[in-house]
């Protein structure tokens, strides 16, 4: 049985953590905050396309801190493996948070204790651009997998999950501290971007560089262990809807391919407050929308992504929103609800790659600027509400 540790049980994260669980392969210890006594207490309610009605739901373990999900060595006291909450080491620590950079800074020193190395894998389940590199950095001897989620899932209250999408998961090996001489630190060096944030330290207790290196192999090997168990926990969803897990070989590429939606839809419903059906309903979809997304294919393409970001995919992706959709996105619910939202590896990480490349963003950068400003209000008003 393979030991799963997730930190992050919103929309994403539960239903990471039910189809994990369902593969009959895997133990979940999920890291819970403020939901934590509730769902300690009734557990999840799961309205899913993939997985019909759920009521009631727990992972193995539920925990309400990271120093809770610490793994223990094996004592008099833990006769077996199979005792509630005791793991002697997690296979995977799967994050599903919202991938803002002080947040991941702040996580970092308080993964080290949950990684066991030459068996833990880091697996994110994020939005946005460059976000493996801190912890790349942090954890040198740790596989990375990359994972890009299209599910249409969220919270409708601190217990209840409504999935609407079905759960289709591309995931791939961050390819870093390869240990052939002829490969970059990064699986391509396109891809990379000055962070806004100050670089981890290594949580290596080794400073040799030769115990700093993985093989490709024993990465990509990580990436279709993960892969296979996601698929088994899908089980019959695929053949309902289509859910899947792929095995992807170019995690960048992935990347790029959904900042594609992200960095215009995403970002323009943001700041205007509408959904994506409104959105290309209105003489936005022309002055706004087409033009922010172009931009994204054109940087894509000077970093060397240019099949990713195709006009077609362009032109497909435009098209392929109906303009009856009342789906509002992420950031925006994020705004709506006062939570700090994902503007840096959506926005800010493409327009630093555009600046290295010298590709003209007039849309974007606006709507970057425009937004920072909206940012920068709402943690104003949330550090009055705090000063109460």
């Amino acid at each position: 049985m393979l030991e799963v540790c997730l930190i992050g049980a919103g929309g994403v994260g539960t239903i990471a953590a039910y189809v994990l669980e369902k593969s009959q392969q895997a133990r979940v210890t999920a890291v819970l905050r403020s939901n934590y006594a509730v769902v300690r207490e009734q557990g999840f309610d799961i309205d899913s396309v993939d997985h019909g009605d759920v009521r009631g739901w727990k992972p193995w373990n539920i925990v309400p801190s990271l120093s809770a999900a610490i793994p223990k060595p094996a004592t008099s006291t833990t006769t077996t493996s199979q005792d509630q909450g005791h793991v002697q080491g997690y296979d995977f620590v799967v994050i599903t948070t919202k991938a803002l950079p002080d947040l991941i800074a702040s996580l970092i020193p308080d993964l080290n204790p949950l990684v066991t190395p030459g068996k833990t894998s880091l697996v994110l389940i994020q939005n946005g651009l460059d976000i493996e590199a801190p912890l790349a950095a942090a954890f040198p001897d740790t596989p990375i997998l990359s994972g890009i989620s299209m599910i249409g899932s969220r919270l409708t209250s601190p217990r209840s999950i409504f999935h609407e999408d079905p759960d289709l998961l591309k995931l791939g090996a961050y390819f870093h501290h390869q240990d052939d001489s002829t490969n970059n630190i990064h699986n391509n060096k396109n891809h990379s971007t000055s962070s806004s944030q100050p670089e981890p330290q290594s949580s290596s207790s080794s400073s040799s560089s030769s115990s700093s290196l993985l093989s490709r192999e024993t990465q990509l090997a990580s990436a279709r262990r993960f892969v296979d168990l996601y698929n088994a926990g899908l089980g019959d969803a695929h053949a309902k809807t289509g859910a899947e897990c792929v095995l992807v070989h170019d995690v960048v590429a992935a990347r790029w391919r959904k900042l594609l939606w992200n960095a215009s839809f995403n970002t323009l419903c943001t700041l205007l407050r509408i959904s994506v059906g409104e959105l290309q309903s209105s003489p936005g979809r022309a002055a706004l929308l087409e033009p922010a997304m172009r931009e994204i294919a054109a940087v894509a393409t000077a970093a060397g992504f240019g099949e990713t970001v195709s006009d077609e995919i362009v032109a497909a992706m435009l098209d392929e929103t109906p303009a009856s959709s009342p789906f509002r996105p992420s950031m925006l619910v994020d705004l709506e609800k006062g939570r700090p939202f994902e503007l840096d590896v959506i926005l800010g990480a493409p327009l630093r790659v555009a600046s290295e490349y010298n590709v003209p963003t007039p849309v974007l950068t606006q709507v970057y600027e425009l937004l920072r400003v909206v940012q920068w209000t709402l943690q104003q008003n949330q550090k009055k509400i705090q000063e109460r």
